[in-house]
Order: structure tokens, then sequence, then C-alpha cells
């Protein structure tokens, strides 16, 4: 170990640098390898299901009675009843350039880093929606360098699995909209009185 040591102090103070970086970006690789064997595989991800309201209806079967939501009062629509004026505006407000890159976007990261030091205390959040996806149906929302790096390398395995399309339907099934509303559609119906298919424009 000292003969190492020496041999390193011989090195200039640029080389010491590089092996310094070396060194951590080696350290980062390894600790991603382990999260992508820790972390929810392929089959756990796809086999992963949403946590849904109970419903009894009326003998008619369209008359809502009663819905027992418990900790999330979620329904789950399919792609084809989320109006695009909705996936518009989620994109618009979220993740503009969605469909333009990965799973990460390193400029919005970058620009959040940024504001955050200038800004001390006002966090700015620069996840995708892929991200956001992946925090919310397997991690948790507490700030760690752990959880965050976590977050990137499901929302990997998340782009490698659906298609855009698919993971935007999820998220907007997925993510919480006030109180112990989940999705879009469970919104629509608690805030507007109708189903998610028929929100306006402004409602959307």
């Amino acid at each position: 170990m000292i003969n190492i040591l020496k041999k390193i102090k011989k090195y200039s103070l640029k080389k010491q640098i590089l092996l310094g970086i070396g060194a951590i970006f080696l350290l980062l690789l390894i600790y991603v390898g382990i999260l992508w064997i820790r972390l929810p595989s392929y089959i756990d991800i796809t086999s992963q299901r949403y946590i849904q309201s109970s419903k009894i209806y009326d003998r008619t079967g369209k008359v809502l009675l009663y819905e027992f939501s418990g900790d999330q009062k979620r329904t789950v629509v399919s792609q084809e009843d989320i109006p695009d004026i909705a996936r518009k505006a989620v994109l618009a407000i979220e993740d503009h350039n969605f469909y333009n890159h990965g799973a990460i976007e390193p400029r919005s990261i970058a620009r959040a880093v940024i504001y955050d030091f200038i800004h001390p205390g006002e966090l700015q959040g620069g996840s995708t929606i892929t991200q956001q996806l992946a925090r919310n149906a397997f991690l948790t929302t507490k700030k760690t360098i752990d959880r965050k790096i976590s977050e990137i390398v499901l929302s990997y395995k998340l782009e490698r699995i659906y298609t855009k399309d698919q993971i935007l339907t999820m998220y907007l099934n997925q993510i919480p909209y006030g109180l112990q509303i989940y999705g879009i559609e469970s919104a629509s119906q608690s805030y507007f009185g109708k189903s998610a298919k028929n929100l306006d424009l402004a409602q959307a």
C-alpha cells in the first residue's frame, strides 16, 4: 500500500487528478451495476399492478353507488381513454421534450443543479416523466443520492421495455393528484365529475 502511494506521488498533478477521476468513475460503475441487479427486474416491472379502488354499481352497471379506496383512490384507463389535450397539457408542464430524449434529460438535470445552487432551499426538479414514473411506481419520494441513482437506473429499464406512449399512459394512471387521488381518471371524476376522456382544454 505504501509503495502504491509513493508511486502515485511521483505522478504529476494532472495525472493524479485523472487517476482520481478514473477511480471515482470505476466505483460509480460498480455501484450502478449492483443497483441494476438489486432493483426490480424486467419481469417484476412488467408484472407491476396498480392499486385500484373497489367499486359497487347499481343493477345497470352504469351508476356508481359506493367506492372503497383505502390509501389510493384510482381507476386505471387505457391510452385511448385519455384525450390528446390532456396528454399535451401534462407534457407542456412536466416534460415538453419527452418524445425527443431518452430516460433522462441531462440539460434539465444540469439546469436544476445550477438553480438549486444559486437558490438554496428552493429545489427545482429535473426529472423526466420516465424518472417520475420509476419513482412513484417502485421507489420512495425521499430525497437521497441513492434513490436518485436508483431512479435513473430504473428509468433506463422502463425505456427498454415500453414505448413512450405506454410510459406516458402508465404515468398518467400512476401519479398522485392530491389527497388520496391517484391517476387522471380518478382526478377527473373527483374534481370535475366526469370521465377523463371528456375533459375539455381548460380542465386538462
